[in-house]
């Protein structure tokens, strides 16, 4: 779902128990974004935003529901169980005449390693970093956004692999 409601944002930020502060530092937005979004000051935050919002809030286990007009029932919220569990380590490792950052997940209680491609990096942060603590910041930066690529990937799996190399294909069109 890429489009949530203020009253969803709102609704979802209380079940995780986040203040609008906490949600702004897990999505890499303002505060005011967040407060403007859930007080219809703005009807909806940029698409970048908005992703980066519902991501964060994805990640901590928020499932979002749709509106069924059909039904006559309305949008809502309700946490999901969590299969994806992950560490924020990252570590370089040596491919060829570059490095990728790769990070341990457990998917259904299953190991996995995601290599992050440095290509994808620079190409998110539009630039060529010269070193791997740069590149780690911008992933750090941005991580809800992989962490939901890395569970979309893994759940359409029928075994969870050893390890996984994130591609392009594995974003929704409008992540970065």
């Amino acid at each position: 779902m890429n489009s949530i409601s203020a009253s969803q944002c709102a609704a979802a930020r209380a079940l995780v128990g986040w203040s609008q502060d906490e949600l702004a530092l897990a999505a890499q937005v303002s505060r005011a974004t967040i407060a403007n979004f859930e007080s219809n000051t703005r009807i909806e935050p940029s698409q970048r935003n908005l992703l980066s919002i519902v991501a964060s809030l994805e990640q901590k286990g928020v499932m979002f529901i749709p509106e069924d007009v059909e039904r006559g029932l309305g949008a809502g919220v309700r946490l999901r169980k969590l299969e994806l569990e992950y560490s924020s380590a990252l570590r370089t490792v040596i491919r060829g005449a570059g490095w990728d950052l790769v990070f341990p997940v457990r998917y259904k209680g299953q190991a996995c390693q995601v290599t992050i491609p440095r290509e994808i990096i620079d190409d998110i942060a539009r630039g060529n970093f010269p070193t791997t603590a740069e590149q780690v910041k911008v992933v750090q930066s941005r991580l809800p956004e992989f962490l939901k690529a890395v569970e979309s990937r893994l759940s359409q799996t029928a075994a969870v692999p050893a390890e996984i190399r994130l591609v392009w294909e594995d974003f929704p069109v409008g992540t970065f």
